[in-house]
């Protein structure tokens, strides 16, 4: 059965639920708050539902939310979640449930595997009065994370571009790590085209962003362009701070949180996007209180909103290029021409990927070839052949959110095993999704003709190489951090990484420490400047923590503060 309200081009929320007056019940509370803006169709049982769904599909329609209470098997041995997720890869998927059926062991076991192998995002309580508020808000998060992921609905920003250009691709980067909702045009197409031409801008530009309020900008820098939709990339040569923090990523942002909401007064200084590698994670499902899993972009942007809201001042795509002293406490260096003053400073830098030393791959960069991902990328790979190279949690998350649209996604690790480097529920859910592990494998060549279309393997212990298709490679391998700015006091071991605490006095002796006390845990070998997350020496690689780290340095920060302050040899910060 059906019930619609809408036009013929809405998007659907089916329901697929066996008892007549349940299933109503279900259909009655999504027609009473959505009907305005989606179909919502019922069918009672997997295989009505999935006929049903082939038929949005053949029709050009697309299908938002699958709320289902039946997990057996239809045609051809799948689920009617993954008929769902084949035919729509940006579907939203619940189980629905009894209230008070997470106690009854079969169900928990059937959630807890359907999540496991992907098949669901999430399970949903079945209302039980009316309205359900519990239950609408499970149902508009799907809602408001489909919306997000498709991109269908008017944009605050459209981005016109070539599809294959570096520079198309890094303005949506930006944009996406920054949380802005945006959608992307190919300038050669007709929609793209008529929007340049409306706007006035001639053919030619590698980039044009057009903003809802109508600004039009031509290939735009990384600082216009944040300035543009809101964010502060400036701050007053010579201002002074209780703490600067640099680096916007897990870490950073705790401390900002932290130290802003204590009364201090915080700068923050990001050289690219707000959340650091995190920020480019599809989806974080450990990480505490998000249960369904959290998206790094997400995770970020609350974060930022969070120090923003306490006081905390922001310095959007500015690089941090010098740390010096002074007569009041440390200089910051901005940019070639500014200086923040500051009493302490906390280093958040993080780490980049490290790139592959294969030359032949160099002129394909964004043009097939991605160091980092982003879960824009992954939208335009449908039915394609990917390669994704690394053995950490953010390769696996990247995987597993490509599977998503890709035929086939194959994982290329050096290493014998996943085990140490990859959270446990990562590996199983890339096995269950169908993701290809290929271990003691390297990338060793590759090419195309202005893309990527192939590349060279090795294998580490025959030595043999293979040739085989691909249409995206994703790097995600090591790290590197930055920290070359940093002065010869701040000692660093041989990688760059940032000693910190205990690690000060043993790698560099007491002299290296110009007081009669000890570090702190997150003190590095100059007073009054910490290191906390991926950049500081022996840190453990996790989102969770990185902000630990980032939360628990305010105290520390405080206490060389206060020291400062009744020194009267120094002024006050």
């Amino acid at each position: 059965m059906a019930a619609q309200t809408t036009g013929p081009h809405a998007p659907v929320i089916l329901v697929c639920s066996g008892p007549d007056d349940r299933r109503a019940a279900v259909v009655a509370q999504l027609e009473e708050r959505y009907a305005a803006h989606y179909a919502v169709l019922a069918a009672a049982t997997a295989d009505e539902a999935s006929a049903l769904l082939e038929s949005v599909a053949a029709s050009g329609r697309t299908v938002a939310v699958l709320l289902a209470d039946d997990a057996g098997a239809v045609d051809g041995g799948r689920t009617v979640f993954q008929v769902a997720s084949a035919l729509f890869p940006d579907v939203r998927r619940g189980l629905l449930v009894e209230w008070g059926a997470w106690g009854d062991r079969a169900t928990a076991d059937q959630v807890l595997a359907l999540m496991a192998q992907g098949q669901v995002d999430y399970y949903v309580i079945r209302p039980w009065h009316s309205p359900d508020e519990y239950f609408h808000r499970t149902v508009t998060e799907f809602l408001v994370e489909w919306d997000r992921s498709i991109g269908l609905r008017p944009r605050e920003v459209s981005v016109v571009g070539d599809a294959e250009g570096v520079r198309a691709h890094d303005v949506r980067r930006l944009l996406a790590h920054s949380g802005v909702p945006h959608r992307f045009l190919d300038a050669a197409g007709p929609e793209g085209r008529a929007l340049l031409d409306a706007a006035g801008v001639p053919a030619g530009s590698e980039a044009v962003v057009l903003l809802h309020d109508g600004r039009v900008l031509v290939d735009p820098g990384d600082a216009e362009l944040a300035a543009a939709y809101g964010l502060a990339v400036d701050v007053d040569d010579g201002a002074r701070f209780d703490v600067v923090v640099v680096g916007a990523g897990p870490g950073g942002l705790a401390a900002a949180v932290y130290a802003s909401s204590e009364g201090l007064r915080t700068l923050v200084v990001e050289r690219a996007s707000i959340g650091g590698q995190a920020g480019s994670s599809s989806l974080i499902r450990n990480y505490l209180g998000f249960a369904r899993g959290v998206s790094g972009a997400e995770l970020a942007q609350r974060a930022y909103q969070q120090a923003w809201v306490f006081g905390c001042q922001f310095a959007h795509v500015t690089a941090a290029t010098s740390l010096g002293t002074d007569e009041h406490g440390f200089v910051v260096g901005l940019g070639p021409d500014r200086r923040v003053l500051a009493g302490a400073v906390v280093l958040a830098t993080g780490v980049s990927y490290r790139r592959l030393d294969v030359p032949s791959l160099e002129a394909l960069e964004s043009r097939g070839v991605f160091h980092g991902a982003s879960a824009f990328d992954a939208q335009g790979l449908a039915g394609g052949v990917v390669h994704v190279v690394g053995g950490g949690n953010s390769a696996g998350q990247a995987a597993l959110h490509l599977a998503r649209y890709a035929r086939r996604v194959t994982l290329l690790v050096r290493g014998a095993s996943l085990a140490d480097s990859m959270s446990r529920y990562l590996i199983d859910t890339l096995a269950a999704a169908g993701v290809a592990v290929r271990f003691r494998s390297a990338v060793v060549g590759g090419g195309g003709d202005g893309h990527l279309d192939h590349l060279d393997v090795k294998d580490l212990d025959s030595g043999a190489e293979t040739t085989e298709p691909s249409d995206a490679l994703f790097v995600l391998i090591g790290a590197r951090p930055r920290t070359e700015w940093l002065p010869a006091a701040v000692l660093r071991d041989p990688w760059g990484y940032v000693l910190t605490g205990a690690d000060v006095l043993e790698e560099g002796g007491r002299r290296a420490w110009p007081r009669d006390d000890t570090p702190g845990p997150l003190e590095t070998a100059l007073p009054g400047v910490f290191a906390v997350g991926d950049v500081r020496r022996g840190s453990v690689k996790r989102v969770a923590s990185a902000v630990g780290e980032g939360s628990v340095v305010v105290s520390s920060v405080h206490r060389r503060l206060a020291e400062a302050a009744s020194d009267p040899r120094r002024g006050t910060a």
